[in-house]
């Protein structure tokens, strides 16, 4: 999501924390330490392996509003203290960068103005999961460029129907989809600005490859295993 999520962490004075980002995204931390039990880590590989079904690719649109949820502020300061607080015990100095990351303005808010453009929404799993997809797809690729509309649609729709089927997210509480969404965008836009700060450097993009895709195996999903279309995923064979 060049010129969106990665101007969300580069726009803010935090020294050299964009970098400590980028680490805490080799070291592992934010996706194992961030994300609640209930991402029900499987259902995305799971709905991977039935995209071969051409007539579920084809179904009808998904009811999205099943994953939608009326965010609260004071659940977002306790969410965004609950992730610094997580991640120091690993990793310290990632959490202060965090927390000054957090302290400057609504961070959440940010990533809803920056990725208004391409149809999506922070208060709906639907489109965070469509997000955090194509952009840790992307950065096993060592991209991060902005996608079509059609293609972050297309995905939200496959999103929508794996949490449909996997019922426990549909069925959470706000409070519980918004911790998970809120978890999801952090992780979206720490990948987007490590990605961002890797190019021009292949050694450090080396890196930031196989640690996303190791994180992207947590969610039950092999990024070198599907391509991504106007009409969403699809597998490519490969493995």
């Amino acid at each position: 999501m060049r010129r969106f999520l990665s101007a969300v962490v580069l726009a803010v004075a935090l020294g050299g924390s964009v970098a400590a980002a980028q680490q805490s995204i080799i070291d592992g931390w934010a996706w194992s330490t961030l994300v609640p039990s209930i991402a029900q880590t499987d259902i995305l590989g799971t709905h991977l392996r039935e995209l071969r079904n051409e007539q579920e690719r084809r179904s009808t649109p998904p009811d999205v509003s099943r994953l939608g949820f009326t965010p609260s502020k004071a659940r977002r300061s306790a969410n965004l203290a609950a992730f610094v607080e997580k991640t120091r015990a690993a990793d310290p100095n990632g959490a202060a960068d965090l927390q000054r990351l957090f302290a400057d303005g609504d961070i959440i808010e940010r990533i809803g103005a920056a990725i208004a453009p391409v149809g999506l929404r922070t208060d709906n799993l639907a489109d965070v999961y469509a997000l955090w997809w194509i952009t840790a797809w992307q950065a096993t690729r060592g991209d991060n460029d902005t996608l079509g509309r059609d293609m972050y649609a297309a995905v939200r729709a496959q999103a929508a129907r794996a949490l449909n089927g996997a019922g426990g997210p549909a069925r959470a509480s706000d409070a519980g989809k918004q911790e998970l969404a809120e978890a999801l965008l952090v992780q979206t836009t720490l990948i987007d600005a490590a990605v961002e700060q890797a190019k021009g450097n292949p050694a450090r993009m080396r890196q930031v490859r196989a640690a996303v895709a190791k994180s992207a195996q947590g969610m039950g999903l092999d990024m070198a295993a599907m391509e991504i279309t106007g009409g969403g995923f699809v597998p490519n064979g490969k493995r």
